[in-house]
């Protein structure tokens, strides 16, 4: 097939698949083997009815920008060459464009989602706002794409496959600290919680750490006053160290003769 001008930007053109290279910044990492089978036969049956697009990286090699199931299935179809659009672009917008491509598609996982959006960051020092922008997202929206890459990883898992959805991974998101947000997690699991019950069991947690919370500086609070009354009798430093309904009462002596004295005002016989 002779090479085709579509416009100054691109052209079209048949090459061998075995040129193309497939780009680092595709966020789909999972193609369901159903779904590549089926669209092969079409690809056999059909043709290729949209070609997959691509960027020069040397004369005669390319890098894929959109379109590798497409690609995949040409493979899977027994095809040595297709037809491709060759985009006569930079790295940094053949990143963009297979992130923007995918993000589109209601399928493209959350984890997915996230790890390309990082890769934009790291790799072109692009800020939140500039990827919305570039991408046509509200930023608030990619914030809490990023944010689920701090989650524990056995919680991305679970997002990853579908255990949980992204509405729960924002009830998640909630809580402070891995444990609370492992204990939620696991309550979602066991439990089937839906979105609106997992952001219900979010706040009971809040609140429940809260009022441990008071109870602890209540209670250390009651135990340093204790301290001060005995340290007042003694007239040495006396420290209370207190664990749910026990603890321990330490009290200094300086030499022994101060020992002697403590001795005596606790009316204890040496």
């Amino acid at each position: 097939m002779m090479e085709e001008s579509i416009n100054p930007l691109e052209t079209f053109k048949e090459i061998p698949i075995h040129a193309i290279q497939l780009n680092p910044f595709q966020p789909r990492r999972h193609f369901a083997e159903v779904e590549l089978e089926e669209l092969a036969e079409s690809i056999k049956s059909l043709g290729m009815i949209h070609p997959p697009t691509v960027r020069h990286l040397t004369s005669d090699t390319y890098e894929l920008i959109s379109g590798e199931r497409r690609l995949r299935a040409a493979q899977l179809a027994g095809l040595e060459r297709i037809p491709v659009i060759i985009k006569h672009s930079s790295v940094s917008h053949s990143a963009e464009a297979a992130l923007v491509e995918n993000i589109q598609r209601v399928d493209l996982n959350p984890i997915e989602i996230a790890k390309a959006l990082q890769a934009l960051k790291d790799q072109f020092g692009l800020q939140v706002d500039q990827l919305a922008r570039r991408l046509g997202k509200k930023k608030a929206k990619l914030v809490i794409y990023l944010r689920l890459l701090g989650l524990p990883k056995g919680i991305q898992d679970s997002l990853f496959k579908g255990f949980i959805t992204m509405g729960h991974a924002q009830a998640i998101l909630s809580l402070e600290g891995i444990e609370k947000q492992n204990l939620l997690h696991e309550l979602i699991l066991r439990d089937g919680l839906s979105v609106k019950q997992a952001e219900e069991a979010a706040l009971r947690i809040t609140e429940k750490a809260k009022k441990q919370k008071l109870v602890y500086a209540n209670r250390d609070f009651f135990l340093e006053q204790i301290a001060e009354k005995i340290q007042q009798r003694l007239g040495t430093k006396v420290t209370i160290q207190g664990k749910g309904k026990r603890g321990r009462i330490f009290i200094d002596y300086y030499n022994l003769d101060d020992l002697d004295r403590l001795l005596i005002l606790l009316d204890v016989n040496n």
